[in-house]
């Protein structure tokens, strides 16, 4: 995957990944194949109509991989980007998108753009919406060694 940039979560730095096309059907559920793809959830978000708040709702889908190691992490991640990252606002967002053409994703829903962030036990696919009006970002958490069994799979 190609990189789009780094941050940082903590004291580790964190490359924001550009996932090529084969893998784009990771930002969205998968109704039925949660347990096998190892996806723990999805954060869904929007910036209000200010464009500057932060309005979240979690959607579980396996809890069995939700652990406090998992939680801890992912405040984390979600808090870092939050502070002075990609989700700090729709501008800030909006600009990130607009820099990076190559993580666009085909959508009927207009301007969408997709990255990745991995972690040693995790991998965070990101979606974002540029547009006013609706949720402006879905997280969806995946357990790695889950996600790449399955994927290895699916390649054989």
């Amino acid at each position: 995957m190609a990189s789009a940039g780094y941050f940082r979560v903590g004291n580790l730095s964190q490359t924001i990944q550009i996932v090529p096309k084969e893998k784009h059907i990771l930002f969205y559920s998968q109704n039925g194949k949660d347990e096998e793809l190892g996806c723990i959830g999805h954060l869904r978000g929007d910036f209000a109509k200010s464009g500057n708040e932060f309005w979240t709702t979690w959607w579980p889908h396996c809890e069995d991989y939700k652990t406090q190691e998992f939680k801890d992490e992912f405040d984390n991640l979600i808090n870092s980007l939050r502070e002075d990252g990609l989700l700090k606002n729709r501008s800030v967002m909006s600009a990130y998108c607009s820099q990076n053409k190559e993580a666009e994703l085909n959508s009927l829903m207009g301007h969408t753009y997709g990255f990745c962030f991995t972690s040693n036990k995790y991998t965070y696919y990101l979606r974002c919406f540029t547009e006013k009006g609706d949720y402006n970002f879905y997280c969806y958490c995946y357990d790695r060694a889950k996600l790449e069994e399955y994927l290895t799979k699916q390649n054989s």
